[in-house]
């Protein structure tokens, strides 16, 4: 039985659901930083927005490219002070362990997470693993303006190969890092 569902969900995968499935996002309430995983350009930019709106008082901006990020937050409005840089994560583990280091460094006791909408089920296994017995909220926003399944069908080309990388990812962390 196992099989024949198997290749049903290969030969006309659920998109819609996949793709809804990857997308966390909390009501989110005040914390003490944001913490921003380098990838796509909207994820520094949004989370100076939530930042002017007083959602953190602080931003860590995490991975390779966490200082170009940290320009175009200035220049989003952030000041320069509430920034802090990680910029030696290579990947989605690594932004969760230096980001733990930097959060215990500062004594923070709550983030933000925000990432792009298909990253989040993979940021909150990861983040949630590596925060595990910390003692730290952790919260999970999505960015608005990626452009990622804006349909809702996941009906596009380049949509669907993002649910497809991004479940292979997940598989490969869930193997690698458990």
């Amino acid at each position: 039985m196992f099989i024949i569902v198997l290749a049903c969900l290969i030969a006309r995968p659920p998109w819609p659901l996949l793709a809804k499935l990857l997308v966390v996002d909390d009501k989110l309430v005040k914390a003490d930083v944001l913490i921003v995983l380098s990838g796509d350009s909207e994820r520094d930019l949004y989370a100076a927005q939530l930042y002017k709106l007083g959602l953190a008082p602080k931003i860590i901006m995490s991975g390779i490219g966490g200082g170009q990020m940290a320009k175009r937050a200035v220049s989003a409005g952030v000041r320069e002070q509430d920034i802090l840089i990680d910029d030696k994560s290579e990947n989605t583990y690594k932004n969760a362990v230096y980001s733990r280091d930097i959060v215990a460094a500062q004594n923070f006791k709550s983030a933000i997470i925000v990432s792009s909408p298909y990253h989040m089920r993979r940021s909150e296994l990861v983040f949630g693993r590596v925060f595990k017995n910390t003692g730290v909220k952790l919260l999970y926003c999505s960015t608005v303006g990626s452009g990622f399944n804006v349909d809702g069908q996941c009906k596009s080309d380049i949509d669907r190969q993002i649910v497809m990388r991004e479940y292979i990812k997940l598989i490969y962390y869930w193997f690698r890092y458990w």
